[in-house]
């Protein structure tokens, strides 16, 4: 199987051309930071109708994802590097996404999430559940570098199912600090549909700008908030391209 690495803040994926059947156990082989290439996920493109190509989220641990923010962006400039043009449709399970070339990176539009929905978690933090196409729960702490994020995650899914779990701070109108413990993975050096979530349920709480930026622990991810769509904006990179047996 032929792969091309990627990622976007250092969230990264295997992108693979399709037709790939590929079942839990072989997926986790694959994405084994040891053991084997090692990724956060594998993302399989399928045959094209016109300009838009299905894509197949596997997460490391074998399970199946509904969207990937990040993971978009990659699969679209791969696709546009082979394909040409400036932007292209894709559809995963969890809905569609536009993407284009913006500057050196690359942009996605997706569905506005629905409106945050409280959550009661233990102590005085606020946390709100939201939906990106995938589950997420985003809490607001004082400082998510110092939060024991595993923990976080585990008490969070323990009340609210299985979702992402950020811990986030917003430091001003336009800027928030966010860490991710996805689904699936663990903790992430970014989630793109985290950064989208977490700027939905900062917008529950005070005025944000129409542009914010979202400072994860690979880099900065870039969010517009609209009505009825939300744009994410960041790199994505070449990592190696290879193959596994």
């Amino acid at each position: 199987m032929k792969f091309t690495k990627m990622h976007g803040c250092g969230n990264d994926f295997l992108v693979v051309d399709g037709p790939v059947t590929l079942d839990a156990d072989r997926v986790r082989e694959i994405c084994d930071r040891r053991r084997g290439v090692g990724a956060d996920g594998v993302l399989v493109v399928g045959a094209p109708d016109g300009r838009r190509w299905p894509v197949t989220l596997h997460n490391a641990d074998g399970s199946l994802g509904e969207s990937c923010g990040n993971g978009a962006r990659c699969v679209a400039r791969y696709l546009l590097d082979r394909s040409g043009g400036d932007s292209l449709d894709l559809r995963f399970v969890g809905g569609d996404v536009s993407a284009r070339r913006e500057g050196n990176g690359i942009a996605i539009t997706i569905r506005a999430p629905a409106p945050p929905s409280p959550v009661a978690i233990d102590g005085d933090r606020r946390a709100y559940r939201v939906s990106v196409g995938n589950p997420h729960v985003v809490v607001f702490v004082d400082e998510p570098s110092a939060v024991d994020l595993p923990a976080v995650a585990a008490a969070i899914r323990g009340v609210a199912g299985e979702a992402n779990v950020e811990v986030a701070r917003v430091l001003d109108p336009g800027l928030i600090a966010l860490r991710v413990d996805e689904r699936g993975v663990g903790e992430t050096q970014a989630c793109g549909t985290g950064a989208c979530a977490t700027v939905a349920a900062a917008l529950c709480e005070q005025r944000m700008d129409a542009v914010v930026r979202v400072r994860v622990p690979g880099g900065e991810l870039v969010v517009r908030a609209g009505r009825e769509t939300f744009e994410l904006a960041g790199p994505a990179e070449y990592v190696f391209d290879g193959r596994v047996g």
